[in-house]
């Protein structure tokens, strides 16, 4: 019922009334506070004009552009357990608890109208994650970098962390709980559904989602080991479980095989095998999608990276993170219209969601050419290129 309530926009609309959204008030103030430009000065310098344009257009509405990172303590808030949002009162839905803005998400109001008088109370708790550690890619960017920002404040080190039972259930959060002893000293306090939590002091951190700092963090939670990288990597996307692909796939592995690109599919692997393969790769040709988040695993002095991205999904997402990380060389080359495609064309394919696209193979290999012949004295990207220092 709920998931047809918001389907038909009855339950979004209704939400969207009822909730009266709170970012600031005397009940709210910061531990820490800083303001930063994330990427600043980012090169755009492309063979793909498209793209240089794109970028012009889009870098100065990003987000991230211009981000915060802080730790704010809030007095008296309600986390439901759902997605971990903090509310107060009958209405009040505290912004900065809210994950994904986007599609913007609210507490369920009948649960909350039911069970918000029988909640536990805690004296104080730090808010980590209701909802982002779903996927991979929020849990590196937007997730496990929350913690870093702790530290700046003297918050004692005990201090309970919120994180709901799906979320400490999840692959990402129990394979870095697995491989880190820093992120297991943390007092962790699972908030199991249907239960509701009344704390006192709530503090919610935040931190600059691209910065090197945070990337840092995050990285060195994995203690990951020293890999001399080789592979060449072509990372595709497995058809049969997403909606976008090559419909020229079988011509661009066969050009790549020449170069002694392996094919591989990141959703065919475990996390671990997925961490370990881009450990071990230098050269990497992918089709643009979350498994690219993975570049953050590589050896950044070493990586060599191609994005292949349709024309009209154009995201800038990866090439800042590239840049921020100080990977060695990244490149992007532009596929056809994925939604311009006329639906009777016979070498497309259109059925069960799954959009194909063609990418030019003889633009595609001329990017790996210069790739793999890119000089090891310069970081690249696309044609512009600064001294490297080891």
């Amino acid at each position: 019922m709920r998931s047809f309530l918001w389907r038909s926009r009855i339950g979004r609309t209704t939400a969207e009334k009822f909730w009266k959204k709170r970012h600031e008030g005397n009940d709210m103030r910061y531990l820490f506070f800083n303001e930063a430009h994330v990427i600043k000065d980012l090169p755009i310098c492309f063979n793909e004009e498209t793209f240089n344009k794109f970028l012009h257009n889009d870098l100065g509405n990003w987000e991230i552009q211009n981000q915060a990172e802080y730790v704010l303590e809030i007095d008296d808030v309600l986390v439901e357990p759902e997605r971990c949002l903090g509310t107060k009162g009958l209405n009040e839905l505290i912004e900065q608890t809210v994950v994904f803005t986007a599609d913007y998400q609210y507490p369920y109001i009948l649960p909350h109208l039911l069970h918000r008088s029988k909640a536990k109370f805690i004296k104080s708790a730090v808010l980590y994650d209701g909802s982002a550690t779903r996927n991979l890619y929020h849990h590196l960017v937007e997730t496990v970098c929350r913690l870093s920002v702790l530290s700046k404040t003297d918050l004692p080190k005990d201090t309970p962390i919120i994180v709901n039972r799906f979320v400490y259930n999840s692959p990402f959060f129990q394979y870095l709980f697995s491989k880190s002893p820093y992120f297991q000293s943390f007092n962790w306090l699972i908030q199991e559904p249907h239960e509701w939590l009344q704390v006192e002091k709530l503090y919610r951190p935040k931190a600059l989602y691209f910065g090197k700092e945070s990337w840092s963090f995050t990285r060195n939670l994995y203690n990951l080991g020293e890999v001399i990288p080789s592979k060449r990597v072509f990372l595709s996307r497995d058809k049969k479980l997403y909606t976008r692909g090559l419909s020229n796939e079988a011509e661009v592995i066969d050009m790549l095989h020449k170069y002694g690109f392996e094919v591989v599919y990141a959703e065919h692997l475990s996390i671990d095998e997925q961490v370990k393969l881009f450990q071990e790769t230098e050269y990497l040709v992918a089709l643009t999608g979350m498994g690219l988040i993975q570049q953050f695993f590589m050896r950044y002095e070493k990586a060599h990276v191609i994005e292949i991205i349709p024309v009209n999904r154009l995201m800038p997402e990866y090439y800042c993170q590239a840049y921020s990380l100080g990977i060695k060389y990244y490149d992007v080359v532009l596929g056809e219209d994925i939604d311009g495609l006329p639906m009777s064309s016979s070498n497309h394919k259109r059925y069960d969601g799954l959009k194909e696209y063609e990418v030019n193979v003889s633009k595609l290999e001329g990017a790996v050419l210069r790739m793999l012949n890119a000089p090891a004295d310069k970081k690249v990207y696309g044609n512009f290129s600064v001294p490297f220092v080891e």
